[in-house]
């Protein structure tokens, strides 16, 4: 039968198609013990049934949802959930949280809300960092508000007190908590009292309060500021008991931050007071180019939130908000997570490597590690991100202590330097990249590129013998092919322009391309002119292989043990806090070299711990040397067991809300980038007589050593010659 649409509207009447029911399940709590639900749209209230043991079973359409939590007949307050229409049963669990001040009167009567003492600010946030729409309610317990969250939430609640009591020098306390349990959160809304730092005139002093991972910190204003014989002396109104973090930097000189407790006692408080002196001790462009570096924690690197090609396109007028993060992340320790970012330097070139200002602009505020991008005209840049050296200390009482791995961290390493192109007003181009990685290995729900190559995670090695790492894909509506190589000082990678040199296109229309040290970028243009970028990250590294079963021995042997020894890579998806907590290790044929999910010598300083970058393999007792002179391990990657969010995740943070600390995290293994194949020399036990074999009817190509080098004359003792018929021989010079 055919449906009249017209008939239906003249009727007054909208055809709408049937919404397919998810099933859903809400687990409430010992508080909230029923719960009724509202629909956002309508106003209709959701038949969800009877709950059995606080659960509910029900079915509901794909929509926005208001839950209601109830204590009996007591409104614990309500949060908005949304019920998608994907398949499988989809579960909320429901956390009710008990707030309250614990402050008296002169009576001994409590402080309340309504009675005008204090009031509450709560925001509840998404582990991704969305901020959760919720109403307080009210507890059974007098004087206590509630409000609801769901499990693996987190949230910041300010106690407010009233013009009242901050007359009597009373000043807000902030309570940060992450949601896994019902919890109470509750506290003495403290006094305050001025607090003083002393700084030259020409130093900047920032004081601030952290609310979560990632966002800029709660900004602490002077009450007073006096400058007097070059020196400057600022008065803050702080709260006892309150963490602070500060951060104070001059031109020129490194910058000092870190935190402490505003403690009850003044001998409890640290004495922040810097000179001019102190602003020298160390060059903010000091590159600590060393993995061993700040006891084995170093890596010089940084991360960027743009996409897994490195490349932003956006239209005029549009803004970003470009997100910085170092790695390794600068942390007190490694469970309070309490890090602070570098300050962190950008800079505009056009494609041929010169400054640029007339299509995109970069406005950053101080110590924030966000950045906001506009774009202002057509065209194509290049955005450069570095960060400088920077010293960290937190205070127990008055006590300094230094950052785990110590007080003084470097810049950037000028091949890390973070790089992605942004395109404005560029019409869509009709390339598909097709760069391709370890296909097959990574679920993609656990590398959010899949099988694409990431720009950040997957490194392309190649040991430091050779020029380059070989990279060969086939991409899909390509007209031309270029790359920008790093250009690579002691203090700064830069870009000159793109080039065909290093590009190979091959007769089966895919393209080979060599990959050298640092981060390359690959423009790939269609028959119209625009084009699609990808980030490529190389980098060289040492190999030693070692018989050590036979450690005489010039060559290996059925039955022997050999061990790879790797330096210069490093981890592929190092510590976020709240994102990535992953060991390490080296890989070949999809074979795990290591099970653990957490390792203490590769969890957090794989790039310095020898034992982390080894590889030890046993040549099979039955190994055919004679038809195989070559043990051959391929397939290399970086395999990364460990929790957190799937790996790319760390691009999707919001700037307000940031990320709480994932107690709901997964354990997962993923496998990144490529390590160059090890060919490993074998001959049959104990026979040393393949010294000398004729040569002459077939032309040698290449000789390898034990250790896999390739060259094109004889190494010193045994050899394995590939023939120029594909063939291979074993000869000792």
């Amino acid at each position: 039968m055919k449906i009249n649409y017209l008939s239906l509207l003249l009727a007054g009447l909208v055809y709408v198609p049937a919404m397919q029911a998810a099933d859903v399940t809400v687990t409430m709590n010992n508080i909230s013990k029923t719960m009724t639900l509202e629909s956002v749209a309508s106003g209709e209230k959701i038949e969800v049934g009877e709950p059995e043991r606080q659960v509910y079973k029900f079915s509901a359409p794909a929509g926005e949802y208001i839950l209601s939590g109830f204590a009996g007949e007591t409104l614990n307050g309500t949060i908005r959930i949304t019920v998608d229409d994907s398949e499988g049963v989809q579960e909320f669990k429901i956390l009710t949280c008990t707030v309250y001040a614990t402050n008296k009167n002169s009576d001994n009567s409590v402080w309340t809300i309504a009675d005008g003492d204090y009031t509450l600010d709560v925001v509840v946030n998404s582990r991704e960092g969305l901020k959760q729409e919720i109403t307080l309610g009210n507890s059974t317990t007098a004087n206590r508000a509630t409000f609801l969250a769901l499990n693996g939430n987190s949230s910041v609640v300010e106690f407010i007190p009233s013009e009242r009591h901050r007359r009597e020098g009373y000043t807000s306390l902030y309570k940060m908590n992450n949601l896994t349990f019902n919890s109470t959160i509750s506290g003495v809304i403290p006094m305050g009292e001025n607090y003083v730092v002393d700084v030259p005139a020409a130093a900047r002093f920032s004081m601030g309060m952290k609310k979560s991972h990632f966002v800029d910190f709660i900004p602490v204003e002077p009450q007073n500021v006096q400058e007097k014989d070059g020196n400057k002396q600022l008065t803050f109104y702080l709260a006892q008991s309150q963490v602070y973090n500060f951060r104070t930097w001059i031109d020129g000189g490194v910058t000092y931050a870190g935190y402490f407790n505003m403690g009850t006692r003044a001998e409890d408080r640290p004495r922040l007071a810097f000179t001019e002196a102190d602003y020298k001790v160390y060059n903010p462009g000091t590159i600590n180019h060393d993995p061993a570096s700040n006891k084995g924690y170093e890596t010089g690197n940084i991360f960027v939130n743009v996409n897994e090609r490195g490349h932003l396109v956006m239209n005029q007028g549009q803004t970003f908000r470009a997100h910085a993060m170092r790695s390794w992340e600068l942390t007190d320790n490694t469970t309070n997570n309490y890090f602070i970012e570098p300050d962190f330097h950008y800079a505009v070139l056009d494609l041929h490597g010169r400054p640029c200002d007339d299509v995109i602009s970069i406005s950053q505020s101080d110590g924030s590690s966000w950045a906001e991008i506009k774009a202002i005209g057509n065209g194509e840049v290049i955005v450069l991100v570095t960060y400088d050296a920077i010293a960290l200390d937190y205070y127990n009482k008055a006590n300094k202590t230094e950052y785990l791995g110590g007080e003084f961290w470097g810049a950037v390493w000028p091949e890390n330097t973070a790089a992605y192109v942004v395109t404005v007003g560029q019409d869509a181009s009709s390339v598909n990249p097709c760069m391709f990685i370890n296909e097959g290995y990574n679920d993609g729900a656990k590398k959010m590129a899949g099988d694409n190559v990431d720009a950040e995670h997957d490194i392309f090695y190649y040991l430091d013998t050779e020029e380059g790492a070989a990279y060969t894909f086939t991409p899909e509506g390509v007209s031309e092919v270029t790359i920008a190589y790093p250009v690579i000082s002691e203090s700064k990678a830069t870009y000159n322009g793109f080039g065909k040199e290093g590009v190979t296109k091959n007769d089966d229309g895919s393209y080979t391309l060599l990959l050298r040290h640092g981060r390359q970028i690959v423009k790939l243009a269609d028959a119209s002119g625009n084009s699609v970028y990808q980030i490529l990250t190389a980098k060289k590294c040492h190999r030693e292989i070692i018989n050590e079963t036979h450690p005489e021995s010039e060559y290996a042997r059925p039955g022997d043990r050999i061990r790879i020894q790797y330096s210069g890579l490093h981890h592929p998806a190092n510590k976020l806090a709240g994102i990535y907590n992953m060991s390490a290790y080296v890989t070949y044929k999809g074979i795990p070299n290591g099970t653990s999910l957490i390792q203490s010598s590769g969890q957090y300083t794989f790039g310095s711990a020898p034992k982390a970058q080894a590889v030890t393999v046993t040549i099979p007792e039955d190994y055919d040397a004679e038809a195989n002179p070559e043990f051959i391990l391929n397939e290399g990657v970086i395999q990364v067991n460990g929790f957190g969010d799937p790996i790319g995740n760390h691009r999707f943070i919001d700037p307000v809300a940031g990320r709480s600390p994932n107690f709901t995290a997964i354990a997962h293994k993923t496998y990144f980038g490529a390590v160059p194949d090890i060919r490993i020399p074998v001959t049959v036990d104990g026979n040393s007589a393949v010294d000398e074999v004729e040569m002459s009817d077939v032309i040698p190509v290449v000789y390898y050593n034990l250790q896999g080098v390739a060259s094109e004359t004889p190494h010193h003792g045994l050899n394995i010659v590939r023939m120029s018929d594909g063939s291979h021989r074993k000869v000792i010079y």
